[in-house]
């Protein structure tokens, strides 16, 4: 085992590889990011199309049957699900999960546009977008105040828009209860009737009148100047002003048939926060940017606007899917941290002696710190699925330095020199070392190439495993047999023997020590005698474990199956499905009414 021999012949070399490791860790790890699951890309496309006041039937026979046949030629085409309701058609594309999704949408774009011509003229442009699980609003904030919703609307469409759009890694924003202002024209159907004027006819004239259009250029010698025909109405007034028919030679105006308002969009959403009529803007990060940075940037944007609202105007966050990544990720690292003091107790508990723990503990820190260098290499982030492989790691981590120091301990033992003990304990241990990492990474390491949707999932899992028990794989033959070689002292009559405690702890604790001895032995021998009958009885050992082995397969058909476990996030949603023939209003009174139940619960800390 030259590797171990060179450590223990060259001391600094063997601490200045480790020590590379584990600075390039720590480098590593403040550009590693925070997220509740790795970055996964689903092979999914929708395509949407709108045809207004079209039937059912008219949707799936001119529009869905259409775009399924051209889009069924498409190399790597899974599956294809269509739903075809009132004026609009939805196409669900699946794609084999080797197929390249960005390809793929590229491929249906242009299948689609071959076909446009074949498509109602009056559809709008169908939409085409694949499923990204970052399209959804990871971060939900409300703008209240004693204002009106007009107000709360213009503000956050004129000031608040450009001030979180400009946000690193924001990818979009989503408006919910917006109501913009809008010049709405009122007509008088009897009026219309009397001057013989058709609401199409007022369409006409708005289009035709209302409007602003470039008028060329004008060229001199030296300047040249942009000419704008400025139709567009600055006012209400002129709006009643517009001509729209001419009736027995005289105009007809449109207060004639009615009259324009200065009001507001049709009322289609409604949010409260609180019971407060609010607008809620919801943020949407770019695809595969990190959440929790994402989220950091925009609350710290939101302190400075804060200070520059106007007055009667308040901000407040509604939904921030930080919080839950945070806590879940906190609550890993300190199940992880507490996890490696047990496994370093229950060594010093077999082991018995402070500087073999000591020596063999020092593979915990140095591979889970080394493996932030994969983690960040990979582009992965610290999420559920790679801090559970640290977890999962903690227990494996300290096998390699366990095995090597304890023959090495054991030769030391037997009256051999430390250096020498090292050197050849290391080397007699190896090849059994090895196998038993190897069997580690042969069992993981396959979960990366898993197939479909989970193998995607696992993928960061399984590499991060592998990684950190290579690491431990080669720190257990550098630094754990040349820490061994140094510290480690013969077993004398001068030395104590391991379990002795004098000099270092009070009496107390060396009783504590004796009792310990005794346990030790007592579970010696009861393993002992297992091992005993076990080796005697061979038959019925095999016959039972290959009962518990078939009864644990059968009990598996009793144990439920779902994607990801279930998560306490702190937030529930509320669904209410009204008559298909209740207006905006009268649905918002039954919100209303669900509202002040939520809100009676003393443990509601914010409802929107």
């Amino acid at each position: 085992m030259w590797l171990a021999d060179t450590s223990i012949k060259r001391p600094v070399f063997a601490t200045m590889f480790i020590m590379a490791l584990v600075i390039l860790g720590l480098v590593s790890y403040p550009e590693i990011g925070v997220d509740l699951f790795p970055r996964i890309e689903f092979p999914i496309i929708n395509i949407t199309t709108t045809l207004k006041g079209a039937s059912p039937e008219i949707m799936d026979i001119d529009v869905t049957d259409k775009i399924e046949e051209s889009i069924n030629t498409i190399n790597g085409v899974k599956t294809i699900t269509s739903t075809s309701a009132e004026g609009v058609s939805r196409v669900v594309v699946e794609f084999v999960l080797e197929r390249d999704i960005d390809l793929a949408v590229q491929d249906v774009r242009e299948k689609v546009s071959l076909i446009r011509s074949k498509l109602p003229t009056d559809i709008l442009e169908p939409i085409i977008q694949k499923v990204d699980p970052d399209a959804n609003p990871v971060f939900y904030i409300t703008l209240t105040g004693k204002k009106s919703i007009r107000d709360l609307s213009t503000y956050a469409d004129e000031v608040l828009k450009d001030q979180l759009q400009r946000i690193n890694g924001v990818g979009a924003l989503r408006f919910i209860g917006l109501q913009l202002r809008q010049v709405r024209i009122w007509l008088d159907a009897d009026k219309l009737r009397a001057f013989q004027v058709a609401p199409s006819d007022v369409m006409t004239a708005l289009i035709r009148e209302n409007i602003e259009i470039p008028g060329g250029r004008i060229e001199a010698a030296t300047k040249e100047y942009s000419v704008k025909v400025k139709g567009e109405f600055p006012t209400v007034q002129q709006f009643n002003e517009l001509i729209v028919s001419w009736y027995r030679g005289a105009p007809v105006r449109i207060s004639d048939i009615g009259r324009a308002d200065d009001g507001m969009e049709e009322r289609r959403t409604i949010v409260r926060f609180n019971g407060i009529p609010a607008v809620a803007i919801g943020i949407q990060k770019q695809s595969g940017t990190n959440t929790v940075e994402v989220i950091d940037r925009v609350k710290n944007e939101i302190e400075k606007i804060r200070r520059t609202l106007p007055p009667g105007m308040v901000i407040h966050a509604a939904f921030d899917q930080s919080t839950f990544i945070n806590r879940s990720i906190k609550e890993v690292q300190n199940h992880l941290i507490i996890g490696g003091i047990l496994a370093v107790v229950a060594v010093f508990l077999f082991l018995r002696n402070v500087r073999t723990t000591l020596i063999s503990a020092v593979a915990l820190p140095i591979s889970v710190i080394a493996t932030f260098t994969l983690i960040r290499a990979f582009d992965f982030t610290f999420n559920n699925m790679t801090m559970l492989a640290l977890s999962l790691s903690v227990g494996i981590l300290i096998d390699d330095a366990i095995i090597v120091i304890e023959n090495i301990y054991r030769h030391i033992e037997d009256g051999m020199a430390p250096r020498e003990a090292a050197s050849f304990a290391t080397s007699e241990i190896g090849l059994a070392v090895m196998a038993t990492t190897l069997a580690i990474v042969a069992i993981f390491l396959p979960v990366a190439f898993m197939k479909g949707i989970i193998g995607r999932f696992f993928m960061s899992f399984a590499l991060t495993v592998v990684f950190a028990v290579m690491v431990s794989l080669l720190v257990s033959f550098t630094l754990t047999p040349m820490l061994s070689a140094f510290f480690l002292k013969m077993q004398g009559n001068n030395n104590p023997p391991p379990l002795s405690l004098r000099g270092r702890f009070s009496a107390s604790m060396t009783r504590a020590g004796d009792r310990l001895e005794s346990y030790y032995k007592l579970t010696e021998k009861w393993y002992r005698e297992l091992l005993v009958y076990g080796l005697r009885d061979r038959k019925s050992v095999l016959a039972g474990a290959l009962i518990i082995f078939v009864l644990s397969m059968y009990m598996t058909k009793f144990m439920g199956k779902e994607f990801v476990p279930p998560e306490d996030q702190g937030n529930f949603l509320i669904r209410l499905e009204a008559p298909i023939d209740y207006s905006v209003e009268q649905t918002d009174n039954l919100f209303h009414r669900a509202e002040e139940i939520v809100r009676s619960t003393p443990e509601i800390v914010r409802v929107m």
